[in-house]
């Protein structure tokens, strides 16, 4: 599976699948910006802070971060994804602190212009980093790194990480299966394939429409996932030139990254 096709077809040409998972989630975004904010202000990123959401999706989070008190633009490679973002925007009242453009992380200091001085800059929910592979992943940071304000925050949140891949894959085998509801219309099932020999997550996804008890089959879409370990992203950052600053178990209780059992929430900073 190409790297770049499966990212288009994920996000582009069948987007629209992807866009049921991500509305919801929208029932647990006010409280996930919450804890983002928690984390924010202990970093002393205040309100009406700039913030940059790279890989938005359809703006759950920009949009309420931006109730908060944050001014954010909301960044993702998907037209159907910020054009739902831009609606909701309107309709939750923060259009004009809220902003969403389509862009490409590949070239994010190019097409973003003037705004080259973001307080923080936010990757949440496995966004982004390990699409591509480690070359363009560091030349990602490099380039986040340029339109961040010296002294600002890079925060890579809510992410998976090696440590809970290998845990899950060491229970259920690396090549499991798993049901998963979105609503009480839809479902899709999982089928997820762990490479333990190039730390590779490569997951197809079947949605089904519900129908009584039966599930009607929509269509498959899949992605191919470079997954690190907290130690591979430090360094990773670090050649980026980005400063560790923190690692969390998990962004309710910010308490200390725990081996086997944390996703990624990681925390640099731009000096």
């Amino acid at each position: 599976m190409d790297t770049i096709d499966w990212t288009r077809e994920f996000f582009i040409e069948k987007g629209e699948l992807f866009l049921r998972v991500m509305n919801a989630k929208w029932e647990k975004a006010r409280e996930e910006a919450h804890y983002i904010k928690k984390l924010l202000e202990l970093l002393g990123v205040r309100e009406n802070s700039l913030i940059l959401d790279l890989g938005c999706g359809n703006g759950r989070i920009s949009i309420n971060l931006g109730k908060l008190g944050y001014r954010v633009l909301g960044l993702d490679i998907s037209p159907l994804f910020i054009r739902d973002a831009v609606e909701k925007a309107k309709i939750h009242g923060v259009g004009d602190r809220v902003l969403f453009r389509v862009a490409d992380a590949r070239r994010i200091d190019e097409e973003l212009g003037d705004y080259r001085e973001f307080d923080a800059v936010l990757m949440y929910w496995s966004t982004i980093l390990g699409y591509y592979g480690e070359e363009v992943d560091l030349d990602i940071l490099n380039r986040i790194k340029r339109i961040t304000r010296p002294g600002g925050f890079l925060l890579i949140l809510n992410t998976a990480s090696y440590d809970s891949i290998i845990l899950r894959a060491g229970v259920s085998g690396t090549n499991a299966c798993y049901f998963n509801d979105i609503d009480e219309e839809y479902a899709y099932i999982e089928r997820a394939l762990f490479d333990p020999y190039t730390a590779t997550l490569t997951s197809t996804w079947s949605f089904y429409r519900k129908n009584g008890r039966d599930l009607v089959f929509i269509d498959d879409v899949s992605f191919k996932l470079r997954i690190y370990t907290l130690h591979e992203v430090i360094e990773l950052a670090k050649r980026a030139g980005w400063v560790f600053t923190a690692a969390y178990h998990d962004l309710a209780s910010l308490s200390p990254y725990r081996p086997l059992f944390s996703g990624l929430n990681v925390v640099f900073k731009s000096e």
